[in-house]
This record gives structure tokens, C-alpha cells and sequence, in this order.
């Protein structure tokens, strides 16, 4: 058993005690004038203050520092760690649910359960999610940790590298939320040089299923003259020029029919760049080295801003021993998750107010009993009594 401070700097405030012990050293106590006939014609003296030099009401002195005490160690904040509260943070469960996008807020609720604390994060990157929901499980109070992945759970959605980045004592679990379509159709832009060289748009109608893919290309649209080029340093521009003739013989897939892309390879001319680039998308990229893998690596800079993305109409789930050799259950509680207020600290509000009463009975029957205060003496100036 341990006590964890959930405010350790209040506990400095114990130096307030000093200040009931200080009250009942320093307090004066006067001394009061008694007339007697049969001495009005002796020489008058002046009487002095007597001062304590020792404490006296013991008691009320320690009811009051008990009650300075008790609440400097109530705005410290003690948490009791016993094995039975060690065990019950073991039991709950800190649940954070990434859902895919789409999936309903009442689906994350059922999978959220009833989870001591939960939350759901949405995010169309999957890593962004995670570290979302890293950050929010690292705030919670001691509990078990998990994460749950929700939705269709496509293939191409996750990947063992995403899940590397999850603590290691955070549990991995997946649900599945949504049905997948038998057939999926989309339709995919693809521009490509004709054979007399000039550009066309080719619309290509792509069915997905999980048996099989086919596209159907549809006719092609003459497209924008200067609807993608590419420029290098002077040596490199025919290497360059080259490349985006494979790429473009090949096919690029295209998101919108109207815009136009800039590649710019490092070492152009920056003045020349800029005077192609008006109305343009420009995308930067290295001298491809070595110079056979320039046409793929044209193609992959282009696309990257070109094409759409169709990871959510993948029509095949990560299958079942996937999912199965990625989970794990919630590990232990780490030990440095820091405590929170448990409720240990009211017991100290109500032991400081049980007190203050206290100290106030014993005032008022110290008051009421005192007829002849123990220190009333009279005292001449010359230290007689």
C-alpha cells in the first residue's frame, strides 16, 4: 500500500502549522487592576503585561493544528493505493474506437460498450487516427487500454506498420461494422498521348469484385495541349522528356479533366519554371536515378497528385487470421499513468470541518468555565508580585 499526492506542492502549506503554535506563545495576557480600600494611601506602581513563556490549553492548540493539517493534506490530494484499487484498474477498461470513415456514431457506441472511459476518432488517414487515440489514451486515468478498429475493414485499410506505432501495452482488437457490396463500378480518367502524339482523356468504366476486375475504356476526349509537361536542368531535359513520352504512352490516371501539372526536377531553371507554372499544379521531385527507373518515377509523382484514391471501393476484407495474428489483449496498467482524485481527499475535508466545530465547543467551554483566569496576577513594575 502506497499514497500517490495528486497536488505534492500543497504539501509545503504543513509549514502553517507554525502559526497556531506562534498565536499561543505570543498572545498577552493583561492583568487586572483589583482596588483595596486599606492601600489608597501607598505609593501606586505601574503594572505590566504578563507574557506566557510557555503554551498552555495544550489541547485546543493541537485541535487547531490538526485542522491546518488536515487541510493542507486535503489540497494535496491523496490517493490510497491499495491492492484493491490496483485490481480494479486492472478491471476497466480505457477504450479508444477509430471508426472508418461512414461508419454511423451509433455503430462506434456499440462498440465502445461499456468501457470506463471511451472515445472515437475518425480521420481519413489511418495513422493520424492512431496517434489521436494515442495521445487521448495516454490522458485517461489507470485503466487497461485498447483500441478498437471499426468498419468494413477493407484490404489496403491497414497495415502491420500503421499498428507499429500503438504502445505495446495497449490491446488491438477489431470489429466489423459494415457489409461490402458483391461489385463496386467507378470511373477513372486516364490521360494519354494518341498516336499522333497529341493528348486525349480516356474515360475507363473499372467493375471491382472480389472474383475479378474489368475495365472498359469509353472514347476518348481531345485534352489540353500543355495539360502536363516536364522540365530539368538543360542536361537532364532529354532524359526528362523521355520519361514523361513512356508515361504518358502507358496511361495516367487524372482526377480532374481540366487541371494541368508542372514536373520540375531538380537543378531546373527556376526562372523558366516560373513562367510555365501559371495555371498549374507544380510537383517537385529528384533526378531519378538511375535513369531507367524515370518513367515509373514520373508516374508515381504524377499520379500522386492526380489520381483518386480507391482504397474505399477495395471489394476484398483483411481476412480473419490477419485480423486474428494482429490483436492482443490490453496489457498492464502502465505505472507511470498518473492517479486521479479517487475521492480519498474528502475524508480530509470532513476530518478539517469535524475539527473547526470542535475547536469552537472547546473555546466557548473554555471561556464559560475560566471565572479567575490562572495567569490574572498583578505585577509591580519592579518584578514583585
Amino acid at each position: 500500500m502506497s499514497i500517490l499526492w495528486l497536488t505534492p506542492a500543497a504539501l509545503w502549506g504543513l509549514a502553517l502549522i507554525a502559526g497556531p503554535i506562534a498565536i499561543h506563545l505570543l498572545a498577552r495576557q493583561q492583568t487586572r487592576r483589583v482596588e483595596y480600600p486599606s492601600l489608597r494611601f501607598l505609593r501606586s506602581s505601574q503594572l505590566a503585561a504578563f507574557r506566557r513563556r510557555s503554551i498552555q490549553d495544550a489541547l485546543l492548540l493541537l485541535c487547531r493544528s490538526a485542522i491546518v493539517m488536515a487541510a493542507v493534506l486535503a489540497l494535496a490530494g491523496p490517493v490510497l493505493q491499495t491492492a484493491a484499487r490496483t485490481a480494479a484498474y486492472a478491471e476497466r477498461v480505457a477504450r479508444a474506437v477509430i471508426v472508418e470513415p461512414g461508419v454511423a456514431p451509433s455503430a462506434a457506441g456499440e462498440v465502445a460498450g461499456n468501457a470506463f472511459a471511451s472515445r472515437s476518432f475518425a480521420r481519413a488517414d489511418l495513422g493520424d487516427a492512431i496517434a489521436d487515440a494515442t495521445r487521448w489514451l495516454n490522458e485517461q486515468p489507470p485503466a487497461a487500454r485498447e483500441i478498437v478498429f471499426a468498419g468494413a475493414l477493407r484490404r489496403g485499410r491497414i497495415s502491420a506498420g500503421q499498428l507499429s506505432a500503438i504502445p505495446s501495452l495497449v490491446g488491438i482488437r477489431f470489429v466489423t461494422t459494415q457489409g461490402l457490396p458483391a461489385s463496386q463500378d467507378m470511373t477513372l480518367p486516364v490521360l494519354r498521348a494518341g498516336s499522333d502524339g497529341a493528348l486525349v482523356m480516356i474515360p475507363q468504366q473499372v467493375r471491382l469484385s472480389a472474383e475479378e476486375t474489368r475495365v472498359v475504356e469509353g472514347g476518348a476526349t481531345p485534352a489540353l495541349p500543355d495539360q502536363v509537361r516536364i522540365i530539368a536542368a538543360p542536361a537532364d531535359q532529354p532524359v526528362a522528356d523521355a520519361a514523361l513520352r513512356a508515361a504518358l504512352t502507358a496511361g495516367l490516371r487524372w482526377s480532374e479533366p481540366s487541371s494541368r501539372v508542372l514536373v520540375v526536377w531538380s537543378g531546373a531553371d527556376e526562372v523558366a519554371v516560373r513562367a510555365m507554372q501559371q495555371g498549374a499544379t507544380a510537383v517537385r521531385m529528384e533526378r531519378p536515378t538511375p535513369v531507367s527507373s524515370s518513367a515509373s518515377a514520373v508516374v508515381a509523382a504524377i499520379e500522386q497528385m492526380t489520381a483518386s484514391s480507391t482504397t474505399s471501393l477495395e471489394p476484398v476484407r483483411i481476412t480473419r487470421d490477419q485480423l486474428e495474428a494482429w490483436s492482443r489483449p490490453p496489457g498492464a496498467v502502465p505505472a507511470d499513468t498518473r492517479p486521479v482524485d479517487e475521492g480519498d481527499r474528502r475524508w480530509f475535508w470532513g476530518l478539517a470541518l469535524a475539527l473547526l466545530g470542535l475547536e469552537q465547543v472547546m473555546r466557548r467551554t473554555r471561556a464559560s468555565t475560566a471565572a479567575v483566569p490562572a495567569t490574572d496576577v498583578e505585577v509591580r513594575a519592579d518584578g514583585r508580585p
